[in-house]
């Protein structure tokens, strides 16, 4: 199965779609052809297996789309994506056909979906007005599981995030987490982790789902280059090698960290040795191949230092989401956080990593305002920092 084809099945279930009746719609699919949704023989067959499923019975149904339209875009070199989403965002502006709506549908990973928002993202923020308007109000955005980490897509399955296309479902925008720190110096050399000019440029730096710095940025970074030489899924693997390596490359500084509320009151200061430090865009979110960091409705968490044999003995207890009650973490609800650190240390946004010196803090975690419309399903269990429009 290749891009093409996920257009062909996929148009038929949008059409049926209830979301978009008697609407004039464009879509575009973004894929990654590299992506293990493709090129894994075994996922390809079961996704496949899926869309036609979904394709001959949303056939059946009533079209409800009026002047459809499906085409493709595969990502190429570096910032192509970006440049291709701001050439779609320019078309979307100089449209005259009243009442068009857009849909991007991304089919990869984490890598991909997150090129795709970071660039809407910057068009929402930085020209604002009519396009930040666009952004928000007219371009929707479903994020589909064909990569080796999907933290970030609409659904763990393809089956679930098809379904919000079949199922009751509404309109709602998304926060996003913006990540800045000092610039009055360089940012410290370092080996991006995609490589990609759209996301290494200098901060501000978005994230969709979490942004961190500490231990996991390092697993992180590790997984990329792994990756980079050979497939498949190599988180859980360099957990264990991080646990044991990471002290050697990045020496532990002492972290003063604070929380603020949405007033801009300070909620919370912390001053310790870290392992890591966490903001969520919301609560109820996993990474790292659904690795259930933030178990609960609190979007923050901070994990004090501890003696390597404890590190490797709480480890299951951070990846199965049983860490709440653990002297060594620490959980609240925020809307931003300072970061005060005097060692360079890894930061990363839903897998883009980067590196920060002592010189480059104080580093800012915080939620923006809406700017990313997502479909979300109207019984949804959890608030997941999206307002419903």
């Amino acid at each position: 199965m290749n891009a093409t084809d996920l257009s062909t099945y996929l148009a038929p279930v949008i059409k049926a779609s209830a979301l978009w009746k008697d609407k004039p719609l464009s879509v575009v699919i973004i894929a990654n052809p590299a992506a293990g949704g493709f090129t894994r023989k075994n996922i390809a067959e079961k996704h496949e297996e899926v869309l036609k499923r979904k394709a001959e019975a949303a056939a059946e149904k009533p079209q409800l789309c009026k002047d459809f339209s499906i085409k493709v875009y595969e990502t190429e070199r570096a910032g192509a994506t970006a440049t291709f989403v701001q050439s779609l965002v320019k078309e979307a502006a100089l449209s005259e056909v009243e009442g068009e709506e857009y849909l991007i549908v991304t089919a990869g990973g984490d890598g991909t979906s997150l090129e795709v928002q970071t660039a809407l993202a910057h068009i929402a923020f930085d020209l604002g007005g009519e396009y930040s308007d666009l952004v928000k109000n007219k371009l929707t955005i479903l994020r589909l599981p064909f990569g080796t980490g999907n933290d970030g897509s609409d659904g763990w399955s393809l089956e679930e995030s098809l379904a919000l296309l079949e199922e009751k479902s509404h309109f709602a925008c998304q926060r996003a987490v913006r990540v800045n720190c000092r610039q009055g110096s360089e940012l410290p050399s370092f080996e991006y982790s995609h490589n990609d000019e759209s996301l290494s440029a200098n901060p501000p730096w978005y994230a969709f789902n979490i942004a961190s710095i500490g231990i996991d940025a390092f697993i992180t970074h590790m997984t990329n280059r792994t990756k980079s030489h050979m497939p498949g899924n190599f988180y859980k693997i360099w957990i264990d090698l991080a646990c044991m390596f990471y002290g050697v490359k990045y020496k532990s500084g002492t972290a003063k960290i604070t929380a603020f509320d949405k007033d801009g009151a300070e909620i919370a200061k912390l001053e310790s040795g870290i392992v890591f430090c966490l903001l969520g865009v919301s609560g109820h979110r996993t990474y790292g191949s659904h690795q259930k960091i933030l178990p609960d409705d609190r979007n923050v968490c901070i994990t004090k230092n501890m003696p390597l044999i404890t590190k490797l003995m709480l480890k299951e207890k951070f990846k199965s989401g049983k860490h709440t009650g653990n002297k060594y973490a620490f959980l609240c609800s925020a809307e931003k956080i300072e970061i005060q650190y005097d060692c360079p240390i890894l930061v990363q946004m839903d897998g883009e990593v980067h590196l920060v010196g002592a010189e480059n803090f104080p580093l800012t975690f915080e939620r923006t305002e809406p700017v990313i419309r997502i479909i979300e399903k109207d019984d949804a269990p959890f608030y997941k920092g999206a307002e419903r429009v």
